[in-house]
């Protein structure tokens, strides 16, 4: 037998062996067009540990553990539900000591319109709303003290059989983008936009780059956030993930952090 075929039939064997990525977004902040399948959970879990910029002073960083359910009540239709548990670290001396407890409860429903066509350079298109209750204690700053309501529009396009691209617009009409003490404080209305392109360099491994910024446009004009994630989703089995990544971010956004968790669909 050639090389050649060798390495085919290897490389067969290995795609064989491996079960391909299931669907999940985490760690990227740029969401994906896909929806739970009707009938189908998903579940999804991070813990980010994050330094934060020297606007949140006297906070100095904070570890964040994200907990999302999602639910696929129709074909195309998921509703989503997620709480972080939040640990915010201060500078000694600062008025508020150390904070530790539950953060804004969020509630969504994410609708896929349709998928890319193969023929044509229609992308998979999507859209999401949320609202996020102010359940955290805003005394502590583990909650905002505001109720969000947030639209996100999806569109996603596969540019080859192993590469795909993700672009997201969003439009804040009430609250602010605070996570504990990460986000943009000034409560308005914000414009968010997001890109992430993803590789899978191998059947089990999936690698991105995301680029997510957002703009307060109603209050001041330096209230913003821009990150940069470089992340990837390993298959550990065929419903089980391992995420992780790590960050960078200027303005609102954490300076520096990294991101590991998994995804499960039971």
């Amino acid at each position: 037998m050639c090389r050649a075929a060798r390495a085919l039939l290897l490389a067969a064997a290995f795609a064989a062996a491996v079960p391909p990525l299931a669907h999940a977004q985490v760690p990227f902040l740029t969401d994906d067009a896909a929806v739970t399948p009707k009938g189908g959970w998903n579940f999804e879990y991070f813990n980010e540990y994050a330094v934060l910029p020297k606007s949140a002073a006297p906070d100095r960083w904070q570890d964040t553990n994200n907990f999302v359910v999602q639910y696929g009540v129709l074909d195309g239709l998921e509703l989503d539900l997620d709480f972080p548990v939040i640990l915010i670290n201060r500078a000694t001396g600062a008025v508020l000591p150390d904070a530790f407890g539950f953060g804004d409860l969020d509630f969504a429903a994410k609708y896929r319109f349709c998928g890319e066509d193969p023929e044509s350079w229609r992308p998979a298109i999507a859209a999401s709303v949320a609202v996020e209750v102010p359940s955290g204690d805003p005394v502590t700053q583990l909650g905002s003290g505001y109720t969000d309501f947030v639209m996100n529009s999806i569109a996603q396009r596969s540019l080859s059989e192993t590469v795909s691209l993700q672009l997201n617009l969003g439009y804040q009409n009430n609250g602010n983008t605070l996570t504990g003490a990460i986000g943009i404080r000034t409560p308005g209305k914000i414009l968010s936009e997001g890109v992430s392109v993803h590789v899978d360099v191998a059947p089990a491994l999936r690698l991105g780059l995301d680029l997510n910024g957002a703009q307060i446009r109603t209050a001041h004009a330096f209230d913003r956030q821009l990150q940069l994630t470089l992340g990837g989703i390993y298959t550990l089995g065929p419903k089980t993930n391992l995420t992780f990544a790590v960050l960078t971010g200027w303005y609102d956004s954490p300076r520096a952090g990294v991101l590991v968790g998994f995804t499960c669909t039971p």
